[in-house]
């Protein structure tokens, strides 16, 4: 049975995610249009603010298309974890261990409250909603695979 758990999100995270990239349209949109108050050349206000509109589009583009969905997929025999356009796929029978983690590493997880899957060649981070439903569900699939 496949089982689908949502990454959990930090909302200081958030914020930061989606806080950045509107405050830079904010500033490139008032520096555009608001270039009497700033007393500055209008052809150079219209271009400065225009360049942070492009900048602060572009960078909520690239954080959408690199986080959004961010999930952990629990097939027949391996894991999928997929944070936006990222996608990796760890077989049950490489996982070494789990651990609970509240690493800064980076990570396709949304939150510091993590999960740390242990493999010979390294390990992952993941940030499952439900860490300890995911832990025990991911740990029954791992014996089962082991004991076949």
């Amino acid at each position: 049975m496949v089982k689908t758990y949502k990454s959990a999100v930090d909302l200081w995270l958030a914020a930061i995610l989606i806080g950045v990239p509107f405050a830079i349209l904010f500033t490139g949109v008032s520096i555009a249009f608001s270039l009497h108050l700033l007393h500055w050349h209008e052809n150079i206000g219209r271009v400065a603010g225009f360049l942070f509109v492009g900048i602060g589009a572009a960078l909520g583009t690239s954080i959408a298309i690199l986080t959004v969905p961010c999930r952990y997929i629990l097939s027949e025999t391996e894991l999928h974890i997929q944070c936006g356009i990222l996608k990796s796929v760890v077989p049950y029978r490489d996982i070494r261990r789990l651990e609970l983690s509240c690493s800064l590493w980076s990570a396709p997880a949304l939150s510091l409250n993590r999960v740390k899957i242990v493999r010979d060649e390294g390990f992952h981070l993941i940030s499952p909603k439900n860490r300890t439903e995911f832990v025990k569900d991911l740990q029954a699939r791992i014996d089962q695979q082991t004991a076949a």
